[in-house]
């Protein structure tokens, strides 16, 4: 019997699948998975060329008959994980990805809460070590017992941060690749120029009105940065282009198809784990209607409901950790003369209040405006 312990197997699939079809190439053949210890078991075999999928079906119920049609079989069933494999050199169907995208997503969820928590700690453990360095005579040096507990806990904490990190890339790797989630990057030729637009999703309306004006102008779209809020253009010539802003609390696996496959075309989209909103874009002709993804009240209606959820949603969240910022801040104002860290600390506390602010402003004049589609 041989064993392989692959810890991390279920977040990168094609790796896996691409590690067992080696094995079994090389002779080993796959006869159970240990999901607890995850663990791979083998023994040898006759060596076949057979590739492998993995299959994550809630339902537990036997492979799909068409799959069997085209030449799957199932290989190893642990709970709701199916190894399934094919040796046909032609494949022409594959087992759908959905069940481990939703499946990874929740796993992507539960982690980042955590890491957010664990964030808030060693931001203030850095800020502490930060203190002692800098400000030894301001800051108190108090030696512990169980240090070694503490390096453990916060090495623990790391860890669960970078697994988060991990796991949202090869997650959104994966949504790229399957799901046809991919920017429709437009080649640029010459020179370009960007504008700055920070905060628009707290007011869609006024981005898609704005970036259609850009079109009008003459000024070509060419891509979005990551995090959403550098617009590049280049000069070209007018055109209408509709723009549409879509949020979504948790698209489906099908969701980019649909859109893309009635010419509509991807220019942003964000990279969080469940929620997400995008950016999309369509030309049209002079006299046609302007594209949008629904020319019903009430869809309209839902979809600005949805926004202002999630804008709420986002506010509340912030000043749930302001709160608790200020209370720390506020309970030993008369404890202990005020450092220069304490003091930096409040002005950055003070500053971070205004964006709430701003968001609850923005969200109420959206809401105003948009209040009678």
């Amino acid at each position: 019997m041989i064993k392989k312990w692959r810890p991390f197997w279920s977040y990168d699939l094609e790796k896996t699948e691409s590690f067992l079809s080696s094995y079994a190439l090389e002779g080993k053949k796959l006869v159970g998975v240990n999901l607890l210890s995850r663990k791979f078991l083998f023994e040898e075999a006759e060596k076949e060329e057979v590739e492998y999928q993995i299959i994550y079906d809630a339902s537990k119920s036997k492979l799909a008959g068409r799959l069997e049609g085209a030449g799957w079989e199932n290989s190893v069933t642990q709970k709701k994980w199916k190894f399934v494999k094919n040796s046909n050199q032609a494949i022409h169907m594959y087992p759908s990805r959905e069940g481990v995208l939703k499946r990874n997503r929740i796993h992507s969820l539960v982690l980042s809460c955590i890491a957010i928590l664990y964030g808030i700690q060693l931001t203030s453990f850095i800020v502490a070590m930060l203190s002692l360095l800098f400000f030894p005579e301001e800051s108190t040096f108090v030696p512990s017992p169980l240090w070694s507990i503490t390096i453990l806990y916060f090495l623990q904490v790391i860890a669960v941060i970078v697994l988060t990190i991990y796991m949202t890339q090869k997650l959104r790797a994966f949504n790229v690749k399957f799901f046809r989630a991919s920017i429709d990057t437009l080649p640029s030729v010459g020179n370009t120029f960007s504008k700055w637009r920070f905060g628009w999703m707290h007011a869609p309306d006024l981005l898609e009105n704005w970036l259609s004006d850009m079109a009008m102008q003459g000024n070509r779209l060419v891509r979005v940065s990551k995090l959403g809020s550098e617009f590049v253009f280049q000069k070209s010539t007018p055109k209408l282009v509709s723009y549409v802003y879509d949020y979504q609390l948790k698209a489906s696996p099908n969701y980019y198809d649909i859109h893309k496959n009635a010419g509509w075309k991807l220019v942003f989209t964000s990279s969080s784990w469940f929620a997400k909103y995008s950016i999309w874009q369509k030309e049209y002709e002079i006299g046609e209607e302007q594209p949008r993804f629904t020319y019903d009240s009430a869809e309209k209606k839902r979809q600005v409901r949805k926004v202002m959820l999630v804008n709420a949603s986002f506010v509340g969240y912030l000043l749930v950790i302001l709160s608790y910022a200020w209370w720390i801040n506020l309970s030993n104002f008369y404890v202990n003369e005020r450092s220069t860290v304490d003091q930096v600390f409040l002005g950055m506390l003070l500053l971070s209040s205004l964006i709430p602010i701003s968001i609850i402003f923005k969200i109420v004049k959206y809401a105003l405006r948009v209040r009678n589609i």
